[in-house]
């Protein structure tokens, strides 16, 4: 398809996700929209790059319905982590439901051709590995409860546009510095080692994840409108490391061995993620990163920005 010729909302842009995403659209040439309440994320970024902002929530019907006809939107705009619905569970919960339900009609009525939801691998839960599109998922935490919801209002719901989910494991990636706390596992130990500090792991450090790199998640985005295809995608590496794995890597990286400091878990942790890659492969042709050449080309891009 000719992006130079596509209007695209992207909400919450201002975020990990969505200056990744926005960057690169805007490279391909589309008219971009940015709307972002920018309560989060990194607005200082957003305003280098040349883009319509409109400041706003999506629990504002009214404001959304101020940014007018779009072709597609990618709907970021929602909490972004387990440990913010901790903080906030009944806020988070409202903001990341009645927010989607309001750009669904949102794109229906003015009859975009495709949304692209990013869902969470974490909503499979205690379901048995590989996590596959088609197994049911059993979430263990608000967050991912959240995002199945979301997911189930497609089904619920008439007339509406095409729909792409994207069921993102534990992205990384380079971005992140204003996340804090809430950044992936790969950033906060990589910050805490080049401090000369000791990441921090709860438990013993053998829980595991599939972690995928920002470019992946970004094709996958950029393919979903791209594609013809409508549906649920898992996007990861399809390959399990455990946190302690993690700091090795980053250890041998880095020239360091900083061992990692050991807290208690928090309740109803989740132990293990793993993503059926195959759906990915043959839908969007996407082969992606082992978590060792992530690191390095997260670590090269670090190198020459000195930025997290």
């Amino acid at each position: 398809m000719k992006w130079s010729s596509a209007r695209v909302l992207v909400t919450g842009g201002a975020g990990f996700l969505g200056l990744h995403l926005v960057n690169r659209l805007c490279a391909s040439g589309a008219e971009v929209t940015v709307f972002d309440n920018l309560s989060e994320g990194n607005p200082t970024r957003l305003r280098e790059i040349r883009v319509n902002l409109v400041e706003g929530n999506v629990m504002n019907e009214e404001t959304l319905a101020g940014v007018g006809e779009v072709d597609y939107i990618f709907h970021l705009a929602s909490p972004s982590s387990v440990m913010l619905f901790n903080k906030n569970p009944q806020e988070c919960f409202r903001e990341t439901t009645e927010g989607w339900l309001n750009v669904l009609n949102f794109g229906k009525r003015i009859s975009v051709k495709r949304i692209v939801f990013p869902s969470s691998g974490s909503l499979y839960g205690h379901t048995p590995l590989p996590h596959a599109e088609t197994k049911e998922p059993r979430p263990t935490n608000l967050y991912a409860v959240s995002k199945l919801a979301c997911e189930n209002m497609i089904g619920a719901l008439d007339d509406l546009p095409e729909v792409t989910v994207l069921r993102i494991f534990a992205g990384y990636g380079p971005g992140e510095d204003h996340k804090g706390f809430f950044a992936s596992p790969v950033t906060l130990f990589l910050k805490k080692i080049l401090n000369n500090e000791k990441p921090i792991i709860f438990g013993d450090g053998n829980q595991a994840r599939d972690f995928v790199y920002i470019d992946d998640i970004i094709d996958a985005m950029i393919k979903s409108i791209e594609s013809t295809f409508s549906g649920t995608v898992n996007v990861g590496s399809g390959v399990l490391h455990s946190f302690n794995e993690v700091v090795s890597i980053l250890n041998q990286k880095l020239n360091k061995k900083i061992e990692p400091s050991y807290v208690p878990k928090p309740p109803n942790y989740l132990e293990q993620t793993l993503a059926d890659v195959g759906r990915m492969k043959s839908v969007f042709d996407i082969s992606p990163l082992n978590l060792e050449d992530g690191i390095d080309k997260y670590w090269s891009k670090l190198s020459s920005s000195a930025k997290l």
